[in-house]
């Protein structure tokens, strides 16, 4: 059996995600790989499967490839507490400057449904039940 434990979007500006994701509630703590200093990635710490943003330096750390973000791909979805919030965090990123792929709109699987971008570009879905 396979079973995801961790999810690892590789971001240019660390801070600038970190604070974007806050948005969507996750919370996070730092990490470094020398065990102290600054952040070199943040790991959440609510989020179920932990997601992990890793700044590009970090990143070329255990990857050689110096993997970069990368926009598109995978999509992280992300469980809001209420269609109402949902439709206000849109708004809101929106006017901040987020690209909103697909409006929020009631699915027939039983939830409302929105997809933005974060600000490298990967695709995070936004859920809440009806």
């Amino acid at each position: 059996m396979a079973t995801v434990v961790q999810v690892n979007l590789v971001v240019a500006d660390l801070e600038r995600s970190r604070a974007f994701y806050e948005r969507l509630g996750f919370a996070f703590r730092g990490r470094n790989r020398a065990g102290a200093g600054p952040a070199e990635a943040w790991v959440s710490t609510n989020a179920g499967v932990t997601m992990v943003l890793h700044s590009t330096g970090f990143a070329a750390w255990w990857d050689e490839s110096a993997p970069q973000p990368s926009a598109g791909g995978p999509q992280v979805d992300v469980e809001l507490e209420s269609r109402e919030r949902l439709d206000e965090l849109v708004g809101e990123l929106e006017r901040d400057g987020a690209i909103v792929v697909k409006r929020p709109a009631d699915m027939s699987w039983g939830q409302r449904f929105a997809i933005v971008r974060d600000p490298d570009g990967h695709r995070v879905g936004l859920k809440a039940s009806l």
